[in-house]
């Protein structure tokens, strides 16, 4: 008994000393005038910390900033019915998810539509080669494949698919033991190539190959809604049951840091001086912390 309560106070110092490592940075982005945030359902950097947002804005759903937070610009109106997640692929090209007309859509950084992933408004169940039923995240591997988490819906599997948008393979189904999904609702990739998928409704990650090969999982994260990966960390958003984002050794899913006190956080970008990027849907913001 006092082991436990040995254990659970060095635990409860541990958290209380994460939450010191990142500070809030106020009024970060200098939105142009009479613009305000929608839901914030992505964001993710490029190469040079320009920052990329997508957010429930009719106007403008995809906005970009410079690293101080200058506004760029912006695009994408008429064309996302419900936005959902964004990602910048390996030669900054931007993409965002539509949970609505189930697609994924490829832009230049300029705006440019360069490629459109499944067709517009058509569903397709978990055997589909070329419609979707969940469209939720895509990750990109080193060689240009990318991985689709079609599970904010009926779906619930991960897509392969190749760099020109040939499908290759897909895994998953409902369920809850190792290779199955409830809510796969993000996805990532880190620089082994394993695959992280966020299995949000059964409150774990889990990792595999390229392949679909089930390695393990981790089951410490509460509810996870993002993922992103930054060299030997993963950053995952809990937007739901504990309402915060907690930074991990990607080793062993050891939690490091934990920022609480967020509003339904979504998703979650780290730039190259380790600014966080944090999307909120209620709270209708993209914070950004920067170390103390």
């Amino acid at each position: 008994m006092i082991r436990n309560l040995v254990s659970l106070v060095l635990m409860a110092v541990a958290a209380q000393a994460a939450e010191s490592q990142y500070k809030l940075a106020e009024t970060w982005a200098q939105l142009p005038g009479g613009t305000k945030w929608g839901a914030a359902t992505g964001v993710d950097v490029d190469a040079q910390d320009n920052v990329y947002v997508l957010n429930r804005n009719e106007a403008t759903p995809i906005m970009a900033f410079d690293a101080s937070g200058k506004y760029l610009r912006g695009w994408g109106q008429g064309l996302i019915k419900t936005t959902h997640f964004l990602r910048v692929d390996h030669d900054g090209n931007v993409w965002v998810t539509d949970r609505g007309d189930m697609q994924a859509l490829k832009f230049s950084k300029e705006g440019k539509l360069l490629l459109t992933i499944g067709k517009k408004g058509v569903t397709g169940d978990n055997t589909s080669q070329d419609a979707y039923n969940g469209m939720a995240d895509i990750a990109f591997a080193k060689n240009g494949d990318m991985f689709i988490a079609d599970g904010e819906g009926p779906n619930t599997r991960v897509v392969r698919l190749s760099k020109s948008g040939k499908f290759l393979k897909w895994w998953g189904g409902k369920g809850t033991g190792p290779g199955q999904f409830d809510v796969p609702h993000s996805i990532a990739i880190d620089s082994k190539g394993l695959v992280y998928v966020a299995d949000r409704a059964n409150n774990r990650i889990q990792i595999f190959d390229q392949k679909g090969k089930f390695l393990r999982q981790w089951t410490n994260f509460g509810t996870p809604w993002g993922l992103f990966i930054k060299g030997d960390k993963m950053f995952v958003v809990d937007g739901t049951e504990n309402n915060c984002l907690l930074i991990a050794n990607l080793k062993d899913g050891a939690i490091l840091e934990k920022i609480s006190g967020l509003n339904n956080a979504t998703a979650v970008a780290v730039d190259s001086h380790d600014s966080i990027y944090v999307g909120e849907v209620n709270g209708t913001n993209v914070k950004k912390f920067v170390k103390r």
